[in-house]
């Protein structure tokens, strides 16, 4: 109907199913509902895959598929209500979720598959600031709003999905805000750490060394715990009505750990592809360093540095590309690659250096950034 992807009876949140439409409707909906969040997921996942196959030799069906993507950047780009993009199309009847209220969920993915246009990046950027991230003590919270329709099969207002807070769907959030605004990416993967939750519910037990799955947030009765059945609730649906206990386990759920891990490469900005490695640090710290078996980066006083150590070079021409801020980008001194001075090749606001690497050989490399207590000619 509007030329985006199905939701079939959901997508990541069974609920926006489950909580909106009549048992007898399921049906119907799953044949023609359509999700925002699987359509501008699908355009980050398909540039990839197109891309995969111009290596393969398959020019045509990449162009296909690149043609598609542009398709769904266009179609969900027309799906924008006010401030954010609707959450899903359930039919005709039923009509849109996410016009009353923002869903996070797709929000991110607008951005990291490049469907959402600059101008609706600044306003949507502002609403999920001032709707999702700022209300919250920790993480991002999931819905502008909480439901509380009681006809409605979800869960208590501010737990789960209906308006409650998870390490998932923030992880996609900081990674899409690594790309348009470092500062709030940073403070947004704070907020998502254990650390963090500990300092802001230190009498809740969980949440410290491990967590689950999803956090309650303001909304609820029970901010910072998880979901548990309330005798005292009135709203006993979705999967209270199921009797769950999330508290009987609240530990060990990998995102809480795994998201953190994932979601500082963002800030560091790597990217890779067959033959180059992207480098474009979001990270507001003066100096770090980020230190794994496959890469290194450290950025100090004089500089950034770092090293790449893949298995192997599949090609011997290599590609580093480092983007900065234009301020560091005017600052910056020489190159050195392997212990080889280079002169700087500087293209828009990246330097972009291309090489031979030995197969079996790291990248190791080093880019001098002149003093700021020293004023360059230029400043002068």
């Amino acid at each position: 109907e509007h030329g985006i992807q199905r939701i079939s009876n959901g997508d990541w949140n069974d609920m926006v199913v489950l909580g909106f439409v009549p048992r007898k409707k399921h049906k119907s909906v799953k044949k023609q509902g359509e999700s925002v969040l699987n359509s501008a997921m699908a355009c980050y996942v398909m540039n990839i895959y197109s891309e995969l196959l111009f290596l393969t030799g398959k020019n045509e069906e990449a162009k296909s598929i690149k043609l598609k993507v542009k398709e769904q950047q266009k179609a969900i780009r027309s799906i924008w209500h006010d401030k954010w993009f609707k959450r899903a199309w359930l039919s005709e009847k039923l009509g849109w979720v996410g016009e009353d209220r923002l869903w996070l969920e797709p929000q991110p993915w607008t951005i990291i598959g490049k469907a959402a246009s600059k101008e609706q990046q600044k306003i949507l950027l502002d609403a999920i600031d001032n709707y999702c991230r700022k209300p919250s003590k920790i993480g991002a919270i999931l819905m502008s709003s909480p439901i509380e329709d009681k006809t409605s099969v979800t869960e208590s207002k501010g737990t789960g999905t209906n308006a409650g807070v998870w390490p998932s769907i923030n992880g996609t959030l900081i990674w899409a805000l690594s790309l348009i605004n470092g500062e709030m990416a940073w403070d947004e993967w704070k907020k998502n750490t254990l650390a963090y939750h500990a300092e802001t519910y230190p009498k809740i037990w969980y949440g410290i060394w491990s967590g689950p799955d999803t956090y309650n947030s303001i909304f609820s009765k029970h901010p910072g715990q998880t979901i548990f059945s309330d005798p005292n609730d009135d709203k006993d649906n979705g999967l209270l009505s199921l009797k769950i206990n999330w508290t009987d386990f609240p530990v060990m759920n990998m995102h809480p750990h795994a998201w953190p891990l994932y979601t500082i490469s963002k800030l560091i900005g790597i990217q890779f592809n067959y033959n180059t490695l992207k480098i474009h640090p979001v990270l507001p710290k003066k100096e770090y360093k980020f230190i794994t078996p496959l890469i290194k980066l450290e950025k100090s006083n004089t500089g950034y540095s770092g090293e790449y150590k893949p298995k192997v070079f599949n090609r011997k021409e290599f590609t580093l590309e480092i983007k900065l801020d234009e301020e560091e980008i005017n600052r910056s001194d020489f190159l050195i690659i392997n212990g080889n001075k280079q002169d700087i090749n500087i293209e828009n606001d990246k330097i972009i250096w291309t090489g031979m690497v030995e197969s079996k050989k790291s990248l190791i490399w080093e880019l001098k950034i002149k003093n700021t207590n020293k004023r360059s000619d230029k400043q002068k």
